[in-house]
C-alpha cells in the first residue's frame, strides 16, 4: 500500500489537470514571447502590463 505519492506529484486528478494547464499556458506564453507573469496578472485583473488574449496572439503570428 502506498502512504505518500512521490514528490512533485499532484493529490488529485483536478490538481494534475490545473498543473498541465498552467504549465500549457507558460509555454504557449514563452513561444509567443508574453510574459507568463504579465499574461496570468491580466487575467486576474491585476494592475500593470495588458496582455492581448492567446487565441488573438496566435492568429496574429
Amino acid at each position: 500500500m502506498t502512504r505518500r505519492k512521490i514528490s512533485g506529484g499532484t493529490h488529485s486528478d483536478q490538481g494534475r489537470a490545473a498543473r498541465d494547464t498552467m504549465l500549457s499556458m507558460m509555454k504557449t506564453c514563452n513561444r509567443l514571447g508574453v510574459s507568463f507573469w504579465d499574461y496570468l496578472g491580466d487575467r486576474l485583473g491585476i494592475p500593470g502590463r495588458k496582455v492581448l488574449p492567446l487565441p488573438v496572439l496566435i492568429a496574429a503570428r
